[in-house]
């Protein structure tokens, strides 16, 4: 696993006295590969504050470019960034935070062709997409692979997120996510979103990938859904469900005890 560099250990000093942290836990943070699907609303934050954690390799897949009305929410950019590929503009200022950080940006859609390039080496997913479709296709293809991913959404003061394991002993996102074409209620650009909402959001996705790579056990299979507005937080847990699409094997979901 090797050692911290004398760099890394002034960097990393205040997290390294965290007990859920301390030196193992950062030594698997500078091994972990992660890949962040979206680099809008939800994946900014989130591939900053895991760059800044000292996660050593990020690849980050979208294919949009910056617009004036992404700024209210996507604060690594700037009105001279507008026109630019996100996920360069993101790379560029996560390499001058952390140029220890191997930043990977690709300028291209996550879908059932590019999968297999995009999961090649991955530890972790963290969706950052506006899409259930895009969710659906990762579900897909990180269960055909056994990795973990972390779904992440938001619309308006309303967020959810959830950790989906390997193996999917907890249920899958088809799971929850039964009728497609009945639960789809679109987008941001359709509905609105107010900024701070995807920012909360996007940090407990990181909270759990952090957990996640330093070997920490995740709460599998809860829907967290919140309300920003008032501030309140309801818990779902999702079973597998016996007539999933997917994974095919538990029952439904139910409010847990």
């Amino acid at each position: 696993m090797g050692e911290l560099t004398d760099e890394q250990l002034r960097r990393y000093a205040r997290q390294l006295v965290v007990p859920q942290i301390d030196m193992e836990g950062q030594l698997r943070l500078r091994d972990a590969h992660v890949l962040i699907v979206g680099a809008g609303g939800l994946g900014v934050p989130m591939a900053q504050y895991l760059a800044g954690a000292g996660v050593g390799r990020l690849r980050i897949v979208d294919d949009d470019r910056i617009a004036l009305s992404n700024l209210p929410r996507q604060i690594a950019f700037s009105e001279t960034d507008i026109g630019e590929l996100k996920v360069e503009v993101l790379a560029q200022r996560i390499r001058a935070a952390n140029d220890s950080v191997l930043v990977e940006p690709c300028p291209a859609r996550f879908d059932p062709l590019t999968a297999e390039e995009f999961l090649c080496d991955i530890d972790l997913v963290l969706d950052a997409t506006d899409s259930m479709q895009a969710r659906l296709d990762i579900d897909r293809a990180t269960y055909s692979r056994r990795i973990p991913w972390i779904m992440g959404a938001a619309v308006q003061i309303a967020g959810q997120w959830s950790a989906f394991d390997p193996e999917r002993h907890h249920g899958c996102y088809h799971c929850l996510i039964a009728d497609p074409g009945a639960m789809e209620t679109g987008s941001c650009a359709e509905l609105g979103i107010v900024g701070p909402v995807v920012g909360l959001v996007s940090l407990h996705q990181a909270i759990l990938a952090l957990r996640y790579l330093v070997g920490d056990d995740l709460p599998w299979g809860r829907l967290h859904m919140l309300d920003a507005w008032s501030g309140g937080l309801q818990l779902l847990e999702v079973l597998a469900r016996e007539d999933c699409a997917l994974c095919r094997h538990g029952s439904s979901q139910h409010q847990p005890d």
